[in-house]
This record gives C-alpha cells, structure tokens and sequence, in this order.
C-alpha cells in the first residue's frame, strides 16, 4: 500500500527538480542528463514508486478522449497540436489509448457530438477538452459518467478540473518587463472577449499600467482576428503608434508584424513587440518575438496525471493546477534610453 503513494511529485520533491524531469528519466525519454537519470531511478526504487503500468492497472483505464476545436488545432502556429502530440506520448507510455475528436463550430453551437466521439463514450475511462468552448458545450460534456478535464481554459461558474498557465500574472509580467526596459507607451493586441486566456492576459496588463501610472488611449487595443480564429492584416493602425504591443499571442504578434512592416514601420526599433506561446513561429520570422513559453510538456503531464488522479478519487473536489511559464528573450524588443 505504501507504494502507491509515492507520486512523480514525491520524487521531484525529494530530489529539487521538475516533475517532467521525473517523467522523462523514468520513461527513458531525452531531456536529462545520465547521472540525473540514475539518481531518479535509485530515488523512485528507494521510495517504492509504483510503475507507470501498474498503475495503469490500478486505475483500469484503457482509453481516454481529447476534444479540440477545430479553430485551435488547425491553426498555423501548431499549439495545440503539440500539446496533444505529448499527451499522445504520455498515454502512451501508460498503456492508455488516446483519441482525439475535432469539434466544428456547428456541433459547438448545436451542442452535438463529434460522430467519432458519440460512437467512443461509453468505451471512454475520461476525456480532455484542449481550448476553450462554450460554457453549454462543457456541460454537454460534463453530463458523462466520465471525469473531463479543461486544458488551457476554465470556465468560473463549473466545476471543472483546469490545467492552465497563469494568464493573469504573466500579462502582467510581460508588460511589467517592457516598462523596466523604457516602454511606457503600450499597447495591446487580442480581444478580450476571445477566450478566457486573452482575457486574463488583458487584465494583466491593465494592472501592469495601472500600478506604474500609465495609461492607453482606447485605439492602441487592437483585434486582427475573429471568433473563427482566422488572423488577418487588414486591420487599422492608430494614428500615433505607442512604442510597444503586448501581443496575446505568436500569431497575433507575426500579423501584426506583416502589417507594420507593410506601413514601413520597423521592429523593434520603432515598435517593439512580445508575445506568448513561444510556438515554432516565435523563433522562424524575422526578427525573432520574444514570447512567453508555456511547457506543452508540462500541459501533458500535469493532465494526464490529474485524470488518473480524478477517476481513482471521483468523490473530490474539482481543482486549478498553473502551470509555469517564463519570457524567452529575443530580437524583437528594443530597450529604450
């Protein structure tokens, strides 16, 4: 019995390191060094660690569910794409099948199924919701025997399980970090209304002006995309720029970028820009944003880990868990005098 306490926190705990890197060494995954390695293993024998098989056996789960819209996975710059690519790997190295169903708009609006996954449910152990539906859509999904959990969303008024980043705080940190460099004209680039995550990093980023004094006339809030998730550039620029843009994501960032430049303004030594998602994107144009990272590793742990958690203890009150994120630095900020 004592080993089935022993979790991948208690190792990481135990030894001061990250979860994913108890994962990694005990997947025989890349991403730690050999001697880390080692000293995980003998840590995870010591404490009598349950294998990652038996308690797939435990928990008797065999197949899980994942529901993106297609607005999210099908976007360009591949962020959910790679958060279900690790949560594939994550399931499995547990022995787990994971299915994903693609949600049209239409069904959203209509409150109806995916065909596959009608067809899967009663075969499924729990399913994951990975970007943000509506608040109908969640209960819709809810009213199954099986747990869901919310991946990079939460809705206030349900009792969901959440995995998702600190959007409020890092709003603020990336305005904060635009201020420290000389920025105190800043504007803001997404619609708040979008999704939950633009909201929460919006907020941020008044709390940011409003603590350092500043303030942003109301055409320095930008929205170059609409609810389908389609960027574009066409879209207006204000009359006086400010000297920066607190951009709510890669994306929002490039197109922003493709029009500036088509204005003949140059980044970043008119316009500075910062971004979050620290996606593919990020590193490939020119110059390179500097984004805010949010581990698709991390989202893959920490989800497929509550959803064990959840099925075994479905008696429990639902939870948050935040993940960690940091401000990769790179070309497209420029520090003022």
């Amino acid at each position: 019995m004592q080993s089935r306490k022993v979790t991948l926190d208690t190792i990481a705990n135990r030894l001061g390191i990250t979860k994913v890197s108890v994962s990694k060494a005990l997947n025989n995954q890349p991403g730690v060094s050999e001697s880390l390695r080692k000293k995980i293993l003998q840590t995870s024998s010591e404490l009598g660690y349950l294998p990652k098989s038996a308690s797939k056996q435990a928990n008797n789960v065999s197949k899980l569910g994942i529901v993106v819209p297609k607005r999210f996975f099908l976007d360009t710059d591949n962020f959910y794409t790679k958060i279900y690519y690790h949560m594939n790997q994550e399931c499995t190295q547990l022995g787990i099948s994971l299915s994903i169903y693609l949600l049209d708009p239409e069904q959203e609006q209509s409150r109806a199924l995916p065909l596959s996954l009608a067809q899967d449910a009663s075969e499924l152990s729990g399913l994951f919701i990975a970007g943000e539906v509506s608040d109908s859509y969640v209960e819709l999904l809810a009213a199954h025997a099986f747990p869901v959990i919310a991946i990079d969303f939460y809705k206030t008024d349900l009792e969901l399980d959440c995995v998702i980043p600190d959007n409020f705080q890092s709003g603020y940190a990336v305005t904060k970090y635009l201020i420290d460099r000389g920025h105190s004209q800043i504007g803001f680039v997404g619609n708040p209304r979008y999704t939950t995550s633009v909201m929460d990093r919006y907020c941020g980023y008044l709390k940011a002006l409003n603590t350092y004094q500043l303030e942003a006339p109301p055409d320095w809030l930008l929205v170059n995309n609409d609810d389908d998730g389609t960027y574009q550039v066409d879209f207006e620029l204000p009359a006086e720029l400010p000297t920066a843009f607190v951009c709510h994501c890669d994306m929002a960032a490039y197109k922003l970028l493709l029009k500036l430049q088509a204005e003949g303004v140059s980044v970043p030594e008119q316009v500075s820009l910062i971004s979050f998602d620290n996606t593919d994107l990020s590193r490939t144009i020119s110059p390179a944003l500097t984004s805010v990272n949010i581990g698709k590793e991390d989202f893959a742990v920490e989800a497929v880990s509550r959803m064990l958690h959840c099925i075994k203890h479905p008696e429990e009150p639902s939870k948050n868990i935040y993940l960690p994120s940091k401000i990769i630095e790179r070309d497209s900020v420029r520090k003022l005098h």
